[in-house]
C-alpha cells in the first residue's frame, strides 16, 4: 500500500502537471470506484470544474476544485495515479466490416509506440478511472485490484469526513514533538509498537515499510509493548522516522511492489532497505544477526534477531 512518502510523490507530480487545468471528460469501467456518488452524478458535477492544487492527509491525495469540491482519492493496496496520454484500442467488426464503438473494459494504449512506454508495466494497465484535462492529456487512477476508492467532497466540511476526522498527527509536522509522539502511541499502550507505529488514528501514513525500516534503526523489537518502550527510545523512534521519510520522499518514494509516480515509473527506495523484505539475510549492522519474518496483529514484520531483541 502506498504510504506518506508515495503519495507526497503522487500530490507533488500532480501540482507539477495538472493544476490549473480544466477536468473535460471521465471515464471508467470501474464505478464502484467513486464511493460518494453514482457514476452519472459524480461525471456531472466534476466535469468543467479546474484542478486547483493537490494536497496529502495520511495516506489520501485530496485534489482541490474549483466549485467547492474536493476529489479525495486514497489508493489503498494497488492504486496509483498516473498523467499521460492514452487511447482505447479498436477492434474491428468482421461481419460488419466496420470499427465497433469504444466500450468500457478495453485496453488503453499510447499515443506513441515507445517500447519503454510506462503503459508496458503491467502494474500501470489497470487503468479504471480516468480524467480528461484540457489540455489533451489524462489523469489516470491504475489499480490492480480495484480497492482505491474516490470520493467528491465538500471542501468546507472534508475535515469532518469520516476518512479524515480521526486521523492521527502527520509524521513531518514540525509540531509533533516527543512528547505528543510519545502521548499518541501510549493511547495504545498494551499494543505490540509495529502495530501501533501502523494505527492511523495514533499517528497519520506509516505503513510496513516504514514501520520496520524505523524499528529497525532504532533497535526497537517489532513486538514489544508502547508502555515499556523508554523515552529516549521514543525519541529516537521519532528522530528516525522523519529521517527515514524525508529520504524515500527524495527516491520518489518505495516500489518494491506495485507503487509508480504520475509517469508511471518507479521509485527508489527499495534499493536502501535495511530490513523490509529481507528475510533470511544478514542484518545490515554486522552484529551476527539474521534478519526474520513474524506476524504482527496480521501484518508481516521484519527485524534483526540480535539488535533488535524483545525485552
Amino acid at each position: 500500500m502506498p504510504e506518506l512518502p508515495e503519495v507526497t510523490t503522487t500530490v507533488t507530480g500532480i501540482n507539477k502537471v495538472a493544476r490549473n487545468l480544466t477536468i473535460k471528460d471521465v471515464w471508467s469501467d470501474w464505478p464502484k470506484i467513486i464511493k460518494s456518488h453514482k457514476f452519472s452524478a459524480f461525471k456531472k458535477e466534476i466535469v468543467g470544474e479546474k484542478i486547483l492544487r493537490a494536497e496529502r492527509r495520511a495516506k489520501n491525495v485530496l485534489i482541490k476544485l474549483s466549485g467547492g469540491k474536493t476529489l479525495l482519492i486514497h489508493m489503498k493496496m494497488t492504486g496509483h495515479i498516473m498523467y499521460g496520454k492514452w487511447r482505447q484500442a479498436q477492434r474491428f467488426n468482421l461481419l460488419k466490416a466496420e470499427v465497433e464503438p469504444l466500450k468500457p473494459g478495453w485496453k488503453w494504449l499510447p499515443e506513441d509506440c515507445r517500447d519503454e512506454h510506462p503503459l508496458n508495466d503491467p502494474y500501470n494497465r489497470f487503468l479504471h478511472l480516468i480524467l480528461f484535462l484540457s489540455n489533451g492529456h489524462q489523469l489516470a487512477l491504475s489499480d490492480t485490484r480495484k480497492f482505491a476508492k474516490v470520493e467528491l467532497l465538500n471542501a468546507k466540511s472534508i475535515l469532518k469526513h469520516a476518512s479524515l476526522k480521526a486521523l492521527g498527527p502527520e509524521p513531518l509536522d514540525k509540531k509533533l514533538t516527543p512528547k505528543i509522539f510519545k502521548t499518541q502511541l501510549n493511547k495504545k499502550s498494551g499494543w505490540p509498537i509495529k502495530q501501533a507505529l501502523m494505527n492511523q488514528e495514533l499517528i497519520a501514513g506509516i505503513g510496513n515499510i516504514y514501520s520496520d525500516e524505523i524499528l529497525w534503526e532504532t533497535g526497537v523489537h517489532p513486538l514489544e509493548k508502547v508502555r515499556t518502550i523508554s523515552d529516549t527510545k521514543m525519541e529516537a523512534m521519532l528522530k528516525s522516522m522523519k529521517k527515514i521519510l524525508k529520504k524515500s520522499i527524495k527516491l520518489g518514494g518505495d516500489s518494491m511492489s506495485d507503487y509508480r509516480n504520475i509517469h508511471g515509473e518507479r521509485g527508489g527506495f527499495q534499493n536502501i532497505h535495511n530490513v523490509y523484505r529481507k528475510t533470511g539475510e544478514p542484518c545490515l549492522k554486522k552484529d551476527g544477526g539474521t534478519i526474520r519474518r513474524i506476524k504482527v496483529a496480521g501484518r508481516s514484520s521484519h527485524f534483526c534477531d540480535k539488535h533488535q531483541r524483545s525485552s
